[in-house]
C-alpha cells in the first residue's frame, strides 16, 4: 500500500522485528482531485526517497497523527524537527523526506495535486513544508480539510458534480490553510472556505445525537468549539435555522424507520424515543403535521 498507493517506502523504525507491526488502512480515492487515507498502526517509519521521487507525483500531503504517548519527527537532510501530537504536518512528494511515528498511532492523510491548489494561491512553492500546530495560523483549516475529507471517505457515494464540488472545498480550505500560514496571521473564522465542510460536520454532529431530546445549539456549538450565533449563521446560508434542520432530521429518521422492514417489529414509541421526542402523542402530532398522515398509517404504506 505504501509505495504503490501513496508514494511511500513503509517500514518499523529502528529494524524492529515485523512479528509485532501492525497497519491497518483505509484509502479512498475522492474523484480525481483528492485521496484520504485512515491508518491504525504500531511504530511506523515512512520515507519520500530521491529514488521514489522519480515517479514525478507531486501532490501536497496532510497528515495528522494522533497518540496519547506523543507526536512525531521529520527529517529533511540531515535536520529533524519534532511534530507534535494532534499537528498537521503539510509536505511536498517532491521533497525527499522521512517521518518517524515511534508510538501505537491513529494517523490521517490527504493528498492533493499541487496543481489543484496552484491556482488558488500563486505564492504556493514548489515543495512546501509547514507544521502546523494546533492555534497556529492555518491549523484550523487544515484541520477541518481532514474532518471533512473524513466525512466524504465514510459517506461514500457521492460521484459526479457533488463530488467535484465537495473536493473543490478541500483544495479551498488547502489554500486557506497555506495562505493563512503565509500571512501568518489567523484565518478569519467565517472565510467562506470553512462554511460548507464545517456545516456538513455540524450536520454529521446532529443526526448521530437524533435520540436526544435535549440536544440544542448550544451543545452543537460546543462539540465544534464555536459559538451558536455562527452555527445559526452557516444554517441561514442554507435557508434555514438549526432548530428547522433539527426537526426535519428527527421527522425523516423517523419516516425510515417506521418504513423499514428491519424495524417492522419494534414499536412505534421506540422510534419516537429514537427521534428525540419524550411521548407518544407528542410524536403523532408532529409526524401528522408533517406528512399528513399518522405514524401508523406511514408503516402501512408501501
Amino acid at each position: 500500500m505504501g509505495r504503490d498507493v501513496m508514494g511511500f517506502d513503509l517500514r518499523t523504525p529502528g529494524g524492529d522485528s515485523l512479528d509485532t507491526f501492525r497497519f491497518d488502512g483505509r484509502y479512498s480515492i475522492l474523484g480525481s482531485g483528492a485521496a484520504y487515507s485512515h491508518l491504525a498502526h504500531t511504530p511506523l517509519h515512512y520515507q519520500r526517497t530521491p529514488a521514489l521521487m522519480s515517479d514525478g507525483l507531486d501532490e501536497l500531503t496532510l497528515t495528522a497523527s494522533h497518540s496519547p504517548h506523543g507526536g512525531a519527527v521529520i527529517g529533511v537532510g540531515n535536520t529533524e524537527t519534532a511534530v507534535p501530537s494532534g499537528a498537521v504536518l503539510l509536505v511536498s512528494k517532491t521533497r525527499a523526506h522521512e517521518v518517524v511515528i515511534p508510538w501505537d498511532a491513529t494517523t490521517y492523510t490527504l493528498q492533493i495535486p499541487r496543481a489543484a491548489l496552484a491556482p488558488l494561491l500563486p505564492t504556493l512553492e514548489e515543495a512546501p513544508l509547514h507544521i502546523l500546530t494546533p492555534g497556529a495560523p492555518g491549523a484550523d483549516s487544515a484541520g477541518l480539510a481532514l474532518a471533512y475529507a473524513a466525512l466524504i471517505s465514510e459517506q461514500g457515494t457521492l460521484a459526479g458534480a457533488p463530488l467535484a464540488g465537495a473536493v473543490r472545498h478541500l483544495h479551498e480550505l488547502i489554500a486557506s490553510a497555506i495562505g493563512a500560514h503565509h500571512a501568518a496571521g489567523q484565518t478569519p473564522p467565517d472565510d467562506p472556505a470553512h462554511n460548507v465542510p464545517r456545516l456538513a460536520l455540524i450536520q454529521r454532529s446532529i443526526h448521530a445525537r437524533l435520540d436526544q431530546p435535549g440536544l440544542s445549539l448550544d451543545t452543537i456549538a460546543r462539540l465544534h468549539h464555536t459559538t451558536p450565533r455562527q452555527i445559526q449563521r452557516l444554517f441561514a446560508a442554507q435557508d434555514t435555522c438549526f432548530s428547522g434542520y433539527l426537526a426535519e432530521a428527527r421527522m425523516q429518521h423517523a419516516r425510515t424507520l417506521l418504513a423499514s422492514p428491519a424495524h417492522r417489529h419494534r414499536r412505534v414509541l421506540d422510534i419516537a424515543l429514537d427521534c428525540g421526542f419524550a411521548d407518544l402523542p407528542a410524536f403523532g402530532r408532529a409526524f401528522r403535521r408533517r406528512f399528513g398522515l399518522t405514524p401508523g398509517d406511514a408503516r402501512q404504506a408501501p
